[in-house]
């Protein structure tokens, strides 16, 4: 029988992330991703005179900027099992078969289900309020888990 994963969790002694640190993680990946963004544009975006000007150069970089995000998330998620948001925030990601770092495909489906749970006003995220073990659409997609490290 396989055996549930709150008794994994709890045998493992990890605990789920709370949701404000997700959130504040959250928060610090996007100033991290428009930081960058600001930079790649800085020489455009000094000489903008409105706010139109500047929502049709950062507009035609939308493509670009899902991009960036996908990479950024699946490679750091990858990598290291945490974004440098979450690093700072001391929760990890975990696959939730094995309780260890996720595989590189579940990296990515994972990020671009984040992504998409961004562009639908972030209901993904909002949905790890309504459950238990805290999972968003994309960890329930990804089969991943996130739990505090410290």
């Amino acid at each position: 029988m396989k055996e549930n994963l709150i008794d994994k969790l709890e045998r493992e002694n990890l605990k789920i992330a709370s949701f404000t640190k997700r959130v504040i993680a959250y928060l610090m990946d996007n100033f991290i991703l428009n930081c960058i963004v600001f930079i790649i544009f800085y020489d455009r975006l000094i000489f903008v005179n409105d706010m139109i000007e500047m929502a049709n150069i950062l507009g035609n970089f939308f493509m670009g900027f899902f991009l960036l995000h996908l990479v950024y998330h699946t490679l750091f998620t990858f990598m290291y099992g945490a974004s440098l948001g979450k690093m700072a925030c001391k929760i990890t990601i975990l696959n939730e078969d094995f309780l260890d770092k996720p595989t590189f495909i579940q990296s990515l489906i994972r990020s671009a289900f984040r992504q998409l749970s961004d562009i639908a006003f972030m209901l993904g995220l909002f949905w790890a309020l309504e459950n238990d073990l805290r999972k968003t659409w994309h960890d329930y997609l990804a089969r991943t888990i996130v739990v505090d490290v410290a």
